[in-house]
């Protein structure tokens, strides 16, 4: 499945409660893709909007925890800053100062020892400040060791930050930190396609949105959010609305929030019903659609990982048992706009190649299958959407409302009136998938309405079976 030009390995592939060996090589290294170790991150910022944006985006490029944010700017006494540190429990702490007030910085340091520096194990401050506020800040730290960041204003300082905190997750020095494996992934799919490419991770405890560029740019956020032990986490930041509303069937509060925790208690669990099923694929949505708006909070821009050209899903998402599922909770979740391939990894194949290609040079186009070409379109009057395949031509009229899936076979070759534009793929799981319900994607608030529209979606794809049938 992997064909790694610079390095020959095994790669075991960790999981919640198993693991998956690829490419067993009995001469070849061995690697191991793992999660690591949660980290509790606490954030000492200034006052300056960029410092701030800046300190979340290093959080989410690390997939730490933040668990509490304080600024220079907020208001609170010494005490209670002090209380809120100190139930806090950080791992560790980033300080981004800005050079106008160190002596605000200084004063959060000061309520930081008072209640962490007594701790059995106080945290790791990593100071992102001048030397002169760094020594200020030293002196004022007390037992808590005090390491030097560059201060995250550039792609290449952030980059620093994020490997410094990598690190602490790190639970053995050889161990492929899984969003470290996405981005190698992202990367080597990128310049062997020649186009923009974002990587999808959801597993059952993290979630990943990798996209990277040709050129080699990269943008990366991961979260400790997932479908199995991470769905509780859901749950707890969005809500449990915003997870029943995906569900094409009634489902009362109770039961469901007891489904999301027995998810959360089993890990790798397989689905084994179409309620179980569908309750996945609203975590993974929720999940994907979370994240996007942490890193819209940290500045990073948001539209640019909607509309690659190209999507690739991993991880559970890509193992949902039919390759319509995966497809609508991408389309779902992402809200793309334009005309995107979207794609799926063999079973864990393409997290296996991303590890290797972390290591050395890797060739990873064997990893994924390509699903579905998806055109989004917002017609002011009906429009038609022109498809050239294996058997001939089709052409189909498009009003604004509508979702629907126009089979392929073999090359595929689109085109839609009005536009120059064209696309092309080659041979499709599914085929060409025509979204016209708009953007943002809207769902009706009342059950009476949205239950039908949902079940009308799923219907479109044939993405849920018959009551009974195998899923």
């Amino acid at each position: 499945m992997t064909v790694a030009t610079g390095l020959r390995a095994t790669v075991d592939v960790a999981h919640e409660a198993s693991f998956r060996r690829i490419g067993p090589r009995a001469d070849g290294a061995e690697l191991r893709v793992g999660l690591g170790r949660p980290l509790r991150l606490a954030l000492l910022i200034g006052r300056e909007p960029a410092n701030v944006a800046a300190a979340h985006a290093a959080a989410l490029g690390a997939c730490a925890d933040v668990v509490l944010s304080l600024s220079t700017g907020s208001r609170g006494s010494l005490v209670d800053r002090a209380a809120a540190l100190r139930d806090a429990r950080p791992d560790a702490v980033l300080i981004v100062s800005d050079a106008r007030d160190p002596g605000g910085m200084v004063e959060l340091v000061e309520a930081l020892r008072l209640g962490c520096g007594g701790a059995p194990e106080p945290p790791a401050l990593l100071a992102a400040a001048d030397d002169n506020t760094r020594q200020r800040i030293r002196a004022s730290a007390g037992p808590m060791p005090v390491e030097a960041m560059p201060v995250p204003a550039a792609r290449e300082a952030r980059e620093a930050i994020v490997a410094r905190i990598r690190g602490m997750r790190r639970t053995d020095g050889d161990v492929v930190l899984r969003d470290e494996a996405i981005e190698g992934a992202a990367r080597s799919l990128a310049v062997g396609t020649s186009r923009s490419t974002l990587v999808i991770d959801v597993s059952g405890a993290s979630t990943s949105l990798v996209l990277a560029t040709p050129g080699g740019a990269l943008t990366a956020v991961h979260s400790r959010l997932g479908i199995g032990a991470g769905a509780d986490r859901i749950v707890a930041r969005g809500g449990l609305d915003r997870v029943r509303r995906w569900i094409p069937r009634p489902i009362d509060g109770p039961a469901l929030l007891e489904r999301v925790f027995n998810r959360a208690r089993w890990p790798d669990a397989v689905p084994s019903s179409v309620l179980t099923l569908s309750l996945e694929m609203s975590l993974a949505r929720e999940a994907v659609a979370q994240l996007l708006r942490e890193a819209e909070r940290a500045g990073i821009a948001v539209a640019s990982l909607r509309n690659a050209h190209s999507v690739v899903a991993t991880g559970d998402l890509a193992r949902f048992p039919r390759a319509a599922q995966t497809v609508l909770v991408v389309v779902d979740a992402l809200g793309p706009e334009g005309t995107q391939l979207i794609s799926r990894e063999h079973p864990d194949a393409l997290v296996a190649a991303g590890a290797i290609a972390s290591r050395a040079t890797s060739d990873v186009s064997a990893a994924a299958v390509a699903l579905a070409l998806v055109v989004t379109l917002w017609p002011n009057r009906p429009a038609s959407v022109t498809v050239t395949d294996g058997t001939g031509e089709t052409v189909e009229r498009v009003a604004r409302g509508a979702f629907f899936l126009m089979p392929t076979t073999g090359h595929v070759q689109l085109g839609v009136t009005g536009s120059s534009d064209r696309a092309s793929a080659d041979a499709l799981a599914l085929g060409v998938v025509v979204d016209a319900r708009g953007r943002p994607l809207e769902l009706p608030p009342r059950d009476s309405e949205r239950l039908p529209t949902i079940a009308r979606w799923y219907s479109a794809l044939a993405a849920l079976p018959m009551e009974g049938g195998p899923l």
